[in-house]
């Protein structure tokens, strides 16, 4: 099963400052609902974070060891990352990629945002009405969670 995302995020913030929170992975990662022990990879050459996330979808509950690779980046604009990850049980898996997009605005910057996740294994045939509705909540989440860490720190 493949899953698209694309948002259009308008933040009321420089173009410096949202990249800031883009490469600021404790902090970036704290906004993603379900994400726990993050860490950076250990492999030389290549900038990537490992973390689990939990997540539950419809009356399961699925934890999965996931890793994001950034494959390309341009100070300050452009940030592109491989992910992958799989269950302890290695019955479920993800493989995926994002890309995220800034561009400055009069009223702060705009974030473009694409993701393509392609899911296989059990995870996959419980359907994807159920997996594409808490995907979908999963992001506007993490969404508001963005918009809203601009939104404070103006006050």
């Amino acid at each position: 099963m493949l899953l698209k995302l694309t948002e259009e995020l308008p933040l009321n913030a420089s173009i410096d400052e949202v990249w800031q929170m883009l490469r600021d992975i404790p902090r970036l990662t704290g906004l993603l609902p379900g994400v726990e022990n993050v860490r950076s990879l250990s492999e030389e050459s290549v900038e990537g974070y490992a973390a689990r996330i939990s997540e539950k979808v419809g009356p399961f509950k699925i934890t999965m060891d996931v890793e994001v690779r950034l494959t390309e980046t341009i100070e300050p604009s452009l940030l592109k990352a491989a992910i992958k990850g799989v269950d302890s049980m290695g019955l479920n898996r993800i493989t995926g990629s994002m890309q995220v997009a800034l561009c400055p605005v009069s009223s702060g910057t705009q974030m473009h945002f694409e993701g393509s996740i392609e899911i296989l294994g059990k995870l996959a045939s419980l359907g994807a009405i159920p997996i594409r509705r808490r995907t979908t909540q999963a992001f506007a989440e993490f969404a508001r969670n963005i918009q809203d860490q601009f939104a404070k720190e103006r006050f």
